[in-house]
């Protein structure tokens, strides 16, 4: 395994679920028993639920990547969410506030399959960009319905 085709993975991953919205990939970019330590719960189901919430609260979104880093087995990636708040996110209804959001993105990968995912998503900046009000709740732990 070679940095380059990590990085590749990642930004090939990226495209097809963070952008496109496709979940029709998941099996080909991540192992069987992946774990994500960003959502809950803290597995595939956790990654599906937050990838619905944006798409949902910002169906116009794109994602555009600032910088890509990578060593052995991991790669870290600095991202820019832009977007219009047109869905409810995290009880805040529609405000047709545009959003521009950092957020960074480490993966771990083995056997060419992203095997672990950590996300730091500066959910007080957009909080503040859709008027939303700060609160204690895990930002990324999505409630199923």
């Amino acid at each position: 395994m070679t940095i380059d085709k990590n990085m590749e993975i990642v930004r090939a991953f990226i495209q097809k679920f963070w952008i496109e919205g496709n979940h029709d990939y998941l099996e080909q970019y991540l192992t069987k028993d992946y774990v994500d330590h960003a959502y809950v719960p803290s597995n595939v189901q956790g990654l599906k639920n937050m990838a619905l919430v944006l798409h949902t609260a910002f169906p116009d979104q794109m994602t555009t990547e600032e910088s890509i880093v990578a060593q052995d087995d991991r790669v870290i990636v600095r991202l820019r969410m832009t977007g219009t708040h047109q869905g409810n996110f995290r009880g805040t209804e529609a405000t047709q506030n545009r959003v521009d959001v950092k957020l960074y993105r480490e993966y771990r990968l083995h056997n060419d399959k992203i095997a672990e995912h950590w996300a730091l998503f500066d959910t007080a900046s957009l909080f503040r960009q859709i008027g939303a009000e700060l609160h204690q709740q895990p930002a990324c732990q999505i409630k199923n319905k």
